[in-house]
């Protein structure tokens, strides 16, 4: 489903200049924690809300329309909590990884990372829904308000870093999609089988290819990264493929200050027309951040102030698929 994570841009973020390293020097409890809070606007007419926010319109008078904006204030909270056996090359993990927290990649995750020689770091973790998400039960009901309903996302990652010495990393990562109450059309009338094709259950995968470089004694670090994507929804409306490609520069212009920027461009293709349109609701994406980092802001140690904005859109064949998400956000990241 398109709305896995909304506010994830789909670029891929590796913050060198700011995270611990993969597998630390010594053994000990590491990790980060961040407290902050942003405004964010969001226009999708299949999302209900993020947490406890409310962030889609429960009523829509039709369905040819694209849907209204709405502007809220959300949470920007990380946390990551991490031990280090430094014998083996051995570390496990609990929360949110700093460069996913850094791309706004909120899932919650729990694994280990092992360092195996010279052919690199490879991880494995599960994947945990962090804040409930609601979308609609039927999204195509109009003229009255629509029941929101649970959406969990939950599954697992595979990752392969520095592979061989290189800055190569290889990422794979799946996902069970689960609707709690599932009533996509039952409100326009359609057949049994135009129904199975709104079914919005099932499995979703990426498998992401990325390399970075860095000049300058680090202080220019360039990822660029190609993804290819699919969602195996049981309805084969719902289900897609596609394509993403990014790119991610970080600038150490002292020791202080570190800016981050990203930029992704990606497309899907659907299985089937959609019977509620008599059309597939293929699209692109286009997606652009900046956050920018100031270590020890009044002389705290350890401190890093961050300030971000994000742009996320995509642009759909059919208009009622068409969302956006703007993100403002500030706060304060601690790394122990």
């Amino acid at each position: 489903m398109r709305y896995v994570s909304l506010l994830a841009l789909g670029t891929v973020v590796i913050p060198t200049a700011f995270a611990i390293e993969p597998i630390p020097k010594e053994s000990g409890v590491s990790g980060f924690v961040n407290l902050g809070a942003g405004v964010t606007s969001v226009e999708s007419n299949s999302l209900a809300k993020f947490g406890s926010v409310d962030i889609g319109n429960a009523t829509i008078d039709s369905l040819n329309q694209t849907a209204d904006t709405r502007t809220v204030g959300i949470p920007v909270i990380g946390l990551e909590l991490a031990y280090t056996f430094a014998d083996t090359r051995t570390q496990i993990f609990l929360g949110n990884q700093l460069e996913d927290y850094i791309q706004f990649d909120f899932s919650t995750r729990a694994g280990i990372r092992q360092e195996i020689g010279k052919a690199g770091i490879i991880g494995a973790s599960f994947l945990q829904t962090p804040l409930p998400t609601e979308v609609w039960e039927d999204p195509f009901l109009t003229g009255s308000d629509r029941s929101n309903t649970d959406r969990t996302s939950d599954g697992y990652r595979l990752i392969w870093d520095s592979i061989y010495g290189t800055g190569l990393e290889l990422r794979y990562s799946s996902r069970e999609v689960d609707i709690d109450r599932e009533r996509s059309g039952e409100s326009l009338g359609l057949s049994d089988s135009e129904l199975a094709l709104l079914n919005r259950n099932g499995d979703s995968s990426r498998f992401t290819v990325q390399y970075t470089v860095s000049y300058d004694r680090m202080k220019h670090i360039v990822t660029p990264a190609v993804a290819y994507f699919e969602q195996d929804s049981d309805g084969n409306a719902m289900a897609y493929d596609g394509m993403s490609f990014s790119v991610n520069y970080i600038y150490r212009m002292d020791n202080r200050w570190r800016f981050v920027t990203n930029a992704s461009f990606g497309f899907k293709e659907f299985n089937e027309e959609n019977p509620v349109f008599d059309s597939k609701a293929d699209g692109d994406r286009f997606g652009v951040s900046f956050t920018a980092f100031y270590a020890q802001p009044f002389g705290w140690k350890g401190w890093l102030a961050n300030a971000g904005v994000v742009w996320f859109e995509e642009d759909s064949d059919v208009n009622f698929y068409d969302s956006s998400v703007s993100l403002f956000n500030a706060g304060l990241l601690y790394r122990f």
